[in-house]
């Protein structure tokens, strides 16, 4: 799950839902609307993190995207935790299923292992947590 550090920072954003969101997930523009990004999102236009699941047509609210946040580190590639090299790199996330699929319902995390699509600033991490700090590139972010 991804959630900001501050999330006093400022108001939440809305905008109507494109698909069906879950609460942490990274989300992009499509057709004006607001959906779960995919992996390699380098390409997309970040808006923020989703407060709460939402479902397809529904008002979203949404964390902005201009703030740190704290995200799950990826377990299952060759780099499963962070390192003093890893801070200030640029990392893809990892997405696991899709929202209401069944599955990993869309879980997503901060992948060590791509820095290809690469939309996340890491800042810090947490072995012991497994979990990471950082920022959405200014290149990726819609403010």
């Amino acid at each position: 799950m991804i959630r900001p550090v501050n999330s006093a920072k400022r108001p939440f954003l809305r905008m109507e839902a494109g698909a069906a969101i879950n609460a942490g997930q990274v989300l992009v523009i499509s057709s004006g609307e607001a959906v779960p990004a995919a992996g390699g999102a380098s390409a997309a236009t970040v808006v923020g993190v989703a407060v709460e699941d939402a479902a397809s047509g529904a008002l979203v609210y949404i964390y902005p995207p201009d703030q740190e946040f704290e995200f799950d580190i990826y377990q299952g590639g060759a780099v499963d935790v962070g390192a003093l090299a890893n801070q200030g790199e640029i990392y893809d996330i990892y997405v696991d299923g899709a929202a209401g699929d069944g599955s990993a319902e869309g879980e997503m995390y901060l992948d060590l292992n791509d820095t290809s699509g690469a939309i996340v600033a890491l800042s810090k991490y947490d072995n012991t947590r497994r979990v990471a700090t950082g920022s959405f590139t200014i290149a990726s972010r819609y403010l």
